[in-house]
């Protein structure tokens, strides 16, 4: 059946004017973005079988890229930009939600904020650091590296020296473990005492090192595994 045969409480756009974004379900909205269907398929059934395709997560969509949208069926180039477009405004929307830079750091919980938007739903370990003033309010923030599902390089010498060119007196250690489990491993718990020290060393002070997942978070501080002096 084509769109324009439902009735109009019944198509997503109309649906959407009336009762708001929020009366909507995952399907419908990405509906109202895609605009159009197929030849066979309506809008409805091209959200509904791309939803399908990645077991009915919004996590799991963001993470395809635009060869990957346009693999699937009533996929092309344009409704592929749109939704790469549309994740893109989220992540940066939350991103200014969370308030940096310039945020004050009162502890994990305000790190876990900041630094979801960019690391919820990533497939691969990404090492962040969080340069902070004198009054921890974050003055810079850079991703250090990228590596794979399960690891990624966090060179302390390196941190320390971008630390002292940013002028910042403290920083703040972030990665994330795209399986699910925010415990550190060993070699975690190795790289942030070697980091702590080497920081210190140059009047640098360590202040946490919080490991994020899609739905939890872990501070190394909060659990006394390294000491920042």
């Amino acid at each position: 059946m084509k769109i324009k045969d439902l009735s109009s409480s019944e198509r997503p756009r109309e649906r959407l004017l009336s009762s708001g974004p929020q009366a909507l379900s995952n399907g419908e909205l990405l509906a109202v973005l895609l605009r159009s269907g197929t030849a066979s398929s309506n809008v409805l059934d091209v959200s509904r079988s791309l939803l399908r395709s990645c077991d009915g997560k919004l996590v799991r969509l963001s993470q395809m890229d635009i060869n990957e949208l346009q693999r699937e069926p009533g996929m092309g180039p344009a409704k592929a930009a749109v939704l790469a477009a549309a994740f893109e405004l989220g992540r940066r929307f939350a991103d200014e939600r969370a308030g940096s830079p310039g945020r004050i750091i009162t502890g994990p919980h305000s790190v876990y904020e900041m630094m979801i938007p960019y690391l919820k739903g990533v497939p691969h370990e990404e090492c962040w650091v969080l340069f902070l003033d004198k009054r921890q309010r974050v003055c810079s923030r850079e991703r250090m590296s990228s590596g794979s599902p399960d690891g990624v390089q966090m060179d302390p010498g390196t941190i320390v020296r971008l630390a002292l060119s940013r002028s910042a007196r403290s920083i703040i250690l972030v990665h994330n473990h795209p399986a699910g489990n925010p415990e550190p491993s060993p070699e975690d718990i190795r790289l942030t005492q070697n980091l702590a020290r080497t920081a210190s060393a140059c009047s640098l002070t360590l202040l946490d090192h919080v490991i994020v997942c899609d739905d939890s978070f872990y501070s190394l501080a909060e659990e006394k595994l390294f000491t920042s002096i």
